[in-house]
């Protein structure tokens, strides 16, 4: 069990490093794994998996608003910083910045540049999706280690 567990947990940690270092992850990513010692083996195991409902379940908002004919620019505002405030607690950077990008956007009410930051948005989360699902599956795997 231990073995599994070792390899589960490095297989982790290498999908953290390259997230930071390709940029799309801060510190605050370890940060919010590591409060599981604080907050219960469930924590990072729980929160992985609704970030990344929510995510989506924003960024398919924010792409009917900026499709909109009459684009409702206080909407807009509001989900950017929704998803700003989530991105930059859990440490996924990059998105984060592209959020205070939107929010600007929004705030200028620049139609053009609310949908550019949107896709770049959209783009950002593809590209880190899946190393953020299988991260989110390492976790679970670990916790069901650790239960048995």
């Amino acid at each position: 069990m231990a073995s599994l567990r070792d390899a589960l947990a490095g297989r982790m940690q290498l999908l953290v490093l390259q997230l930071e270092q390709q940029g799309s992850l801060d510190f605050r990513f370890r940060d919010t794994i590591q409060l599981k010692e604080i907050q219960g083996p469930y924590f990072f195991a729980n929160l992985l998996p609704n970030f990344l409902s929510d995510t989506c379940e924003t960024l398919r908002d924010l792409t009917n608003l900026v499709g909109a004919e009459s684009m409702n620019f206080q909407a807009v505002y509001q989900a950017a910083i929704k998803l700003k405030g989530a991105t930059a607690s859990l440490g996924v950077c990059r998105m984060a910045r592209s959020c205070g990008d939107l929010h600007r956007a929004a705030s200028n009410r620049i139609p053009i540049r609310c949908a550019c930051a949107v896709n770049e948005l959209r783009l950002e989360f593809t590209q880190i999706y899946n190393r953020l699902e299988e991260i989110a599956q390492l976790e679970r795997r670990l916790v069901a280690i650790r239960g048995s």
